[in-house]
């Protein structure tokens, strides 16, 4: 981790949030290559330009830039750098300063744009294993960290921009303990040159979603994890760059990566739709990307590109992504991103999530060697997304899990359509249900994951394929038609537990097992895994589920809407509170608005109407009586709505006995 004294305008990190000068700071960024160049800026350098280019940044509310540092222009031979290129280099940061923008270089840049910039002298070489090339990355991180040392608006360092695509083979055959040592001997030699450096390395949506190593939970030799997010690159059948799915994809990405470190999102915005649908899908994804904890943020990109070469020549579509078109002109989206520039750095500055009540806990699959017909079939990716979207639709305030995280702090616990638990993890679950949790689960495999009489008071009969005796159940009013992947359907009995809901055959569907002080749910079906198919999130009232098992377990959400596809996030500042209310729809909503107080006041609601993707932003305070819109005045009258001073700490459970049945 960086040093806690650092030197002019260094950015610092502390308590899970980035400062300067003492005061929280939040990165609102943009991607950059200049328009006429592209990727060929460094050998065909125009200062100019660059310094017109980071004067309309700075203007546009912007306080950092993300660049690129290409392998191939910097160091031409083998060991060899190029004085000139890292004379501009300098220049560069300085042109940055004097606008104000903090700068955030991508080193040992070779992918972009699908396409490799490849230092010609590395001849194929292996990144993470031929041992010359290792040290050839080292003492060449090592030497733009000191080239830039002085530097006093240097925010972080980015590794490298999706290196793992530079050679995709050989990235995912690598082991999470090689990764770890690569990460370490890299952040190592950068903060060997510059002590006061923070140091990230960027992935796109597999470091969340693929089978790889580059992941956030093996990142504690990092300070921050660096991740983009786009909604046409997903397996999880997004309808449109407007539909609900696309705005939250970005925020569950910050939340997944923020169980395990600070996430700065350093690419996002849209491909494949026009200026309008893109300025809507930045405003929402924005805005819900900071509420789930997002430390920074950087659109890609800057400007569209008037350049035809390389990667552009290959990937045309590429060249007209940019906030401003290639005359100029800007977008819709910048206005949007200037909105919510404003807020971050302004009112919003130094809110962050509160401690959840809800925990999502995906169970992380050991290491093994030689897995072969043992593994369950399928993908692990689906179901963490739907159980974000369910616990969003349903209001309530949550986190995803690490490892080693303390489930205790949590009043409700979701592992969802788990394809494999092993026997510490049923242990580790067994003791949070013993001492007073809740747990809802849902199995998604037979023989990895399905049964325990000793934590879920259940017991597999056998398995069927007969998908009609197992084609829906209902429960708390609502019906839940399934749509079960072909394989086995486990067939359960109840001994010990109470059924809830039954199948068509009679077996349970869904159980509930009083266990020491708590509850385990057990639904008997991958409800969250199943729901990955287009157009399914819309076909059953699917999040009442969570809602019906929060309320047993006490959870008592402090804001709610009563429209599902509206997003509700309650930011904290000290004693102050901001909610974040959020349209994930592509049509205007019409809501009620409700604020839930716990010391035995009343609800108080209020008529809220959203555009499409659409933001409110509500305050309030623990010794006012009211709350307050945000500053752009567009929402209604202020209401008379009481802190809630009463409340218990979000983690904290109710005792058994105050719980409803």
């Amino acid at each position: 981790m960086a040093g806690d004294t650092v030197k002019g305008d260094r950015v610092t990190f502390a308590d899970g949030a980035l400062h300067l000068e003492g005061r929280p700071f939040v990165s609102v960024g943009v991607n950059y290559h200049p328009s006429s160049t592209g990727c060929d800026y460094w050998r065909e350098w125009d200062g100019a330009r660059i310094d017109d280019d980071f004067r309309r940044m700075a203007a546009a509310g912007l306080n950092t830039v993300r660049f690129f540092v290409f392998w191939a222009d910097f160091e031409p031979k083998e060991g060899v750098y190029d004085p000139e290129m890292t004379g501009r280099l300098r220049e560069l940061a300085r042109t940055a300063h004097r606008h104000g923008l903090a700068c955030l270089p991508s080193l040992l840049t070779i992918w972009m744009n699908g396409q490799r910039f490849d230092p010609p002298w590395r001849e194929g070489r292996d990144l993470w294993r031929d041992a010359d090339l290792r040290e050839r990355q080292r003492a060449f991180v090592h030497h733009i960290a000191t080239e830039l040392r002085d530097a006093p608006n240097i925010l972080a360092y980015d590794l490298g921009d999706e290196v793992i695509h530079v050679d995709s083979t050989s990235s995912a055959s690598l082991g999470a303990e090689e990764v770890r040592e690569w990460w370490g001997m890299l952040a190592g030699a950068i903060r060997a040159a510059d002590p006061d450096a923070l140091v990230l390395q960027a992935n796109e949506a597999s470091a969340v979603l693929g089978g790889h190593a580059f992941r956030p939970e093996h990142a504690e030799r990092l300070d921050l994890v660096g991740l983009h997010g786009f909604p046409v690159w997903t397996p999880f059948h997004i309808e449109s760059v407007a539909a609900r799915k696309a705005t939250a994809f970005l925020p569950y990405l910050v939340r997944r990566g923020s169980a395990h470190r600070p996430v700065y999102v350093d690419e996002m915005g849209s491909y494949g739709c026009d200026e309008s649908t893109a300025a809507r899908y930045l405003r929402a994804a924005s805005h819900s990307a900071f509420a789930a904890g997002a430390v920074g943020t950087a659109v890609w990109c800057w400007q569209d590109f008037t350049t035809e070469r390389k990667p552009y020549a290959l990937r045309p579509n590429e060249r007209r992504v940019g906030l401003l078109d290639a005359d100029g002109r800007e977008k819709p989206a910048l206005a949007e991103y200037r909105t919510f520039a404003r807020r971050v750095t302004g009112e919003l500055a130094g809110f962050r999530p509160l401690p959840a009540p809800v925990g999502v806990f995906v169970p992380e699959p050991e290491p093994q060697d030689e897995a072969g017909y043992l593994t369950p079939s399928g993908s692990d990716a689906p179901a963490p997304f739907y159980a974000h979207l369910l616990l969003q639709q349903a209001h309530l305030p949550y986190e995803f899990t690490g490892r080693d995280a303390d489930l205790e702090r949590h009043a409700l616990l979701i592992c969802p359509s788990a394809r494999q638990l092993s026997l510490p993890d049923r242990r580790r679950l067994a003791r949070y249900v013993t001492s007073g949790g809740v747990l809802l689960y849902s199995t998604g495999s037979l023989l990895d994951a399905a049964g325990d009489e000793e934590l879920f008071g259940v017991r597999i009969r056998d398995f069927t394929r007969a998908e009609d005796t197992h084609a829906d159940f209902t429960w708390a009013g609502v019906r839940f038609p399934l749509r079960w992947d072909p394989g086995p359907i486990p067939v359960i009995d109840a001994v010990g537990a109470e059924t809830l809901a039954a199948f068509a055959d009679g077996s349970p569907a869904l159980t509930r097992h009083r266990l020491g002080e708590g509850s385990a749910y057990y639904l008997n079906a991958p409800l969250e895994a199943q729901l990955n198919a287009p157009y399914r999130l819309e076909e059953a009232a699917w999040h009442r589920l969570y809602e019906v098992v929060a309320e047993e377990a006490g959870v008592r959400v402090p804001l709610t809407v009563d429209d599902p596809s509206v997003e509700v996030s309650v930011l904290g500042r000290g004693d102050e509170r901001c909610g974040v209310v959020i349209n994930h729809a592509p049509e205007p909503v019409d809501t009620a608005l409700r604020r839930r107080p716990v010391d035995g006041a009343p609800e108080t609601t209020e008529r809220l109407r959203l555009e499409a993707k659409g933001v409110r932003l509500l305050f309030w305070h623990a010794d006012a009586p009211a709350w307050h819109a945000d500053s752009t005045g567009r929402h209604a009258d202020s209401t008379a709505w009481h802190a809630d001073t009463t409340a218990p700490h979000p983690g904290q459970r109710k005792r058994p006995e105050e719980r409803q049945p």
